[in-house]
């Protein structure tokens, strides 16, 4: 059997791409671990015996975030979130983290919180999603492959002309067009609609998923869908579909 202890106190000693710390029921620190000071930049005197809160921004703060997030995780077993911590220099970093409620053999009541740096990614999609020369650069310079960004209304933000070649649309559509104003009437089915829906309210994403349809000479095509939900500094939700001919 596990020497569950042990076990624990190895990944909490040895885990260097994860930041992992140790809290009481309320959410005061009592350790943290190497991946957290080096990611973070704080040393163990500044944040153990201080409220995980001091990690959180002053907006974050405010809202009780860091207690919301305590109770939580005390009440279900664990709580999982993508939010801005602040490091020791002062700067906010994008992070995906899962505060999870363990007890000891006391009974005792403690929150192991688990912290991934996803701050390059946030970044690639803002990118993404915000830059000018992504649109004209990278967007159009993919010749076989189809590229759409949506909103949470199933209006386009951005496509590019492999989208318009594709799918023998005339024109390309713009910013603010419905997907169902798209002239081809893959775009007005109601099974790509509900796949869509899915994907902004569910979270469930596409990857690999095969459609055909017909284009305007009436010859059926296959195309091979891959979904990225995307959110935004705004906190709006956008959906990239990325698109292959198969």
């Amino acid at each position: 059997m596990v020497n569950t202890h042990g076990f624990f106190l190895d990944i909490f000693k040895n885990a260097r791409e994860n930041s992992v710390i140790l809290m009481d029921d309320k959410g005061y620190i009592l350790d943290v671990n190497k991946g957290f000071v080096n990611a973070f930049g704080y040393k163990l005197k500044d944040v153990v015996g201080n409220h995980f809160r001091i990690l959180f921004t002053e907006k974050d703060q405010k809202i009780k975030k860091p207690e919301n997030e305590v109770k939580e995780a005390l009440k279900n077993g664990s709580k999982s979130d993508n939010n801005y911590l602040v490091n020791k220099a002062g700067e906010t970093v994008w992070v995906m983290g899962e505060s999870v409620s363990v007890h000891n053999t006391n009974n005792e009541k403690y929150i192991v919180k688990i912290i991934q740096d996803i701050h390059a990614q946030k970044r690639l999609e803002h990118f993404l999603l915000e830059s000018t020369e992504f649109v004209d650069t990278i967007f159009n310079s993919l010749k076989d492959t189809a590229l759409i960004v949506l909103d949470s209304s199933m209006k386009v933000l951005k496509a590019n002309k492999t989208f318009v070649r594709m799918f023998q649309i005339l024109k390309m559509p713009e910013e603010g067009h419905r997907l169902a104003q798209i002239e081809n009437s893959f775009w007005r089915s109601g099974e790509i609609k509900q796949r869509l829906i899915d994907v902004l309210v569910n979270q469930i994403p596409m990857k690999n998923e095969e459609y055909s349809f017909k284009n305007n000479t009436g010859k059926e095509k296959v195309i091979c869908i891959n979904s990225k939900l995307i959110q935004g500094e705004d906190k709006a939700k956008r959906i990239l579909l990325v698109i292959k001919n198969r």
